[in-house]
């Protein structure tokens, strides 16, 4: 059987008939079903006085009010915002669409792209377009670039101002030539950290960096983190202590590991704990098994951190002090130059990545103890 189209429908006149309009039952249906959203985008619909006559369920959240009992509310009674009022006022007294961005919810935590639209009948329609986590990318990528320039402004201006220097006539003191070399290569070496960091962080934030998890003995991982940075802590005139934990080499306790991955945010975790101890001070690193997890665990006796910035610890570029470790004369050289702030962000996406957690006990003044839980294998 042959199924032949339908023909075309034609007027009279030998043209296709246009779409009509949608009847006013179905542009009423469409407004509720507009008004009655639930997600980003939301409308308002006031009188000329600036009195909601129509509101969902969106907008009563924000106004933190049952729904029934916004109808009959100023915009500034509602929402608390003098800003959106204003681009409501604006838009009546114009008779022109305006648009704003104005801050509601609680303690105005977000941030609303708003469209108010004069109606041809009295009143206006306003339409609310959530921008609040668009405005949050933009202030991490204000607030990047302001770290960035500021970490990278340091080492540049200190480099600058020696090569001056030395084409002054310095570079004919040996003695001071040499000095003043050392000083550039800690420099150098401070930015091609930072590079190395950022780098770093960028492929583990966007998952590039592929882990190969292993079962994997804890013991096996302290040690090698332990032989990697004794030299870095006898230098700086730290003992550093490896803490067997239970059962020693010959404890049959697995981390579900990528043991490249975890020694790295144990070296991070120790070098830190090493550049803030004081001289002739203890950082012991060990681990110890939990319920399904394994614990790595490295405590220093140094400067503590602030209760107030412990929340803040591990978010990257965040310090508690830049001059703490940059200033103290009780470390040395090779950790003088301090860090980006980055180290604690990296081992806080390698522990997640391994559906981990981390995590800091501190008292300022007499030390910290950082710690990472890993699944057990």
């Amino acid at each position: 059987m042959t199924v032949r189209p339908e023909p075309s429908r034609v007027d009279d006149s030998g043209r296709r008939p246009r779409p009509q309009p949608a009847s006013t039952d179905e542009a009423g249906a469409v407004l509720e079903a507009l008004l009655r959203g639930t997600g980003s985008d939301f409308l308002v619909l006031t009188d000329l006085r600036l009195r909601i006559t129509r509101a969902g369920s969106t907008a009563a959240r924000l106004a933190e009010r049952p729904t029934g009992n916004l109808a009959g509310m100023s915009l500034i009674a509602a929402f608390g915002s003098v800003a959106l009022d204003g681009v409501a006022r604006e838009a009546l007294e114009r008779r022109t669409p305006r648009q704003g961005e104005v801050r509601l919810g609680h303690l105005g935590s977000g941030a609303y792209q708003v469209d108010a639209l004069p109606l041809r009948a009295e009143g206006l329609l306003l339409v609310l377009h959530d921008v609040t986590n668009l405005r949050r990318v933009e202030q991490v990528r204000r607030d990047f670039i302001a770290n960035i320039s500021h970490e990278l402004r340091t080492p540049l201006s200190s480099i600058k101002l020696i090569a001056e220097t030395l084409s002054g006539g310095a570079v004919d003191d040996l003695v001071t030539a040499r000095d003043f070399a050392g000083q550039i290569e800690r420099e150098v070496d401070h930015l091609a950290q930072l590079v190395d960091e950022l780098l770093e962080l960028s492929m583990i934030e966007s998952g590039e960096v592929e882990l190969r998890i292993e079962p994997t003995p804890p013991e096996q991982i302290v040690s090698l983190v332990f032989e990697r940075m004794r030299p870095l802590a006898e230098r700086s005139r730290i003992s550093l202590e490896n803490v067997p934990g239970p059962g020693g080499a010959d404890s049959t306790t697995r981390a579900s590991a990528d043991p490249t991955r975890v020694e790295q945010a144990l070296v991070n975790l120790v070098h830190n704990a090493i550049k803030f101890s004081h001289p002739e001070g203890t950082v012991r690193i060990g681990w110890e098994a939990r319920p399904g997890q394994v614990r790595f665990h490295v405590r220093d006796e140094g400067i503590g951190i602030p209760a107030g910035h412990v929340p803040r610890i591990f978010e990257r570029f965040y310090k508690v002090d830049r001059s703490r470790a940059r200033t103290s004369p009780t470390i040395g050289s090779e950790l003088r130059t301090g860090s980006a702030g980055l180290g604690l962000a990296i081992v806080r996406h390698i522990a997640q990545a391994h559906h981990g957690t981390v995590g800091v006990e501190s008292e300022e003044g007499q030390g910290s103890t950082f710690w990472i839980d890993i699944p057990a294998a």
